[in-house]
C-alpha cells in the first residue's frame, strides 16, 4: 500500500484524559504514583502525535476488505509511515519517564538507550510488530531472550502514534462489524479492554492502536472458551467497571460499563483507574 499525508488534527482527547487522570489521583491518593506515570507518557505521546502528519492508507476499500475477509489485519508494518527521528525521540524520553517513577532500572535504561540510538531500531520495532497475537504465528519472530525486560512497552508507547492515527483512519473508512476475532482488525494486537454498550453489546479495544470491534459477549478473548459456565465476572459497587474471567485459559478482561458510566472509554485513565481490580482478579486466580 502506498501512502499519503494529509494535515494533523490536534492531538486527540489529550487535555482531557489528563484532567481526568488527575481527578482520579484526587479521588484514589493510592493511585497518585501510577497517575503521576500515567500522565508523563501520555503528554510525551500525544506531543509527538501532534507533529505527525495522519497517515492515508492509498489502496481500494475492496482490497481492505479481503484483507478482513481473509483473517488478516488491515496494516503491515512496511504499510506504516513512521517518522524515525520522532519515534526515537519518544523512546528516549519513555525509558527516561520510567526511570524517574523506577520501572525500570540503571543498567536496561542504559540498554534501551543504546537500542533507541542503534541504526537497527525500525528492525527492532518491526519483529515486535509481527509478534502480535493476530499475525499468523509461522510469521512470528523469535523474541531476544537478552533484549531489556521493558524494551515491548518502550516500543508500545514509541510506536503508539503512528498506529493509532492509522486505526483512526481506517475505521472511519471501513466497517470492523463482521470481524469476529478476538485480536485487532487494524494491527493484530491483542485485546487489553473492553467497553459495553447500552444494548449490552461488548467491543474490544487494542492495546497497541487503539481499535475497538464488536465481540461477542458470552465467549472468552483469549481462548476458544464461549462455555458460559466457564466464564466468570464481576463488578465495582458503583457499576462502572466489570472484569471477565475465563476458567478455562485463567485470563481476565476489564471493561467499562457503558450502562452505568457517564463517559466513553479513556484506555490511559481507565487502565489505571482499574488497578484495583487487577489485584482483586489475581487474587481468585486468574491472570
Amino acid at each position: 500500500m502506498s501512502r499519503v499525508s494529509r494535515p494533523s488534527p490536534p492531538a486527540r482527547a489529550s487535555g482531557h484524559e489528563v484532567s481526568e487522570l488527575r481527578a482520579l489521583a484526587e479521588r484514589v491518593p493510592e493511585l497518585a504514583e501510577a497517575v503521576s506515570l500515567q500522565v508523563e507518557l501520555v503528554t510525551a505521546e500525544r506531543r509527538i502525535r501532534s507533529r505527525l502528519a495522519t497517515p492515508w492508507i492509498d489502496a481500494p476499500d475492496a482490497d481492505l476488505k479481503a484483507r478482513l475477509a481473509a483473517g488478516r489485519p488491515l496494516v503491515r508494518f512496511e504499510d506504516l509511515a513512521f517518522d524515525w527521528p520522532e519515534c526515537r525521540l519518544l523512546f528516549r524520553q519513555v525509558t527516561d519517564i520510567l526511570r524517574r517513577h523506577d520501572a525500570v532500572d540503571a543498567a536496561d535504561v542504559d540498554r534501551l538507550h543504546e537500542i533507541g540510538r542503534d541504526p537497527r531500531l525500525p528492525d527492532v520495532a518491526r519483529q515486535w510488530f509481527l509478534r502480535a497475537p493476530g499475525i499468523p504465528a509461522a510469521e512470528h519472530p523469535a523474541a531476544d531472550a537478552a533484549a531489556p525486560e521493558m524494551l515491548d512497552d518502550v516500543l508500545g508507547w514509541a510506536l503508539k502514534p503512528v498506529l493509532t492515527r492509522a486505526a483512526d483512519v481506517l475505521q472511519q473508512r471501513l466497517s470492523l462489524a463482521d470481524w469476529g476475532a478476538a485480536t485487532c482488525p487494524v494491527c493484530g494486537g491483542a485485546p487489553e479492554f473492553g467497553y459495553i454498550t447500552a444494548a449490552a453489546g461488548r467491543l474490544l479495544a487494542c492495546g497497541r492502536c487503539h481499535a475497538r470491534w464488536p465481540f461477542d459477549q458470552m465467549a472468552c478473548p483469549f481462548c476458544p472458551n464461549r462455555d458460559r459456565t466457564r466464564l466468570t465476572t464481576f463488578a465495582t459497587q458503583d457499576g462502572w467497571y466489570r472484569v471477565a474471567a475465563c476458567q478455562v485459559c485463567e485470563r481476565y478482561l476489564k471493561m467499562l460499563d457503558g450502562r452505568h458510566a457517564t463517559r466513553p472509554l479513556l484506555m490511559p485513565v481507565d487502565t489505571i483507574a482499574t488497578l484495583p481490580l487487577d489485584a482483586a482478579a489475581m487474587q481468585k486466580g486468574f491472570r
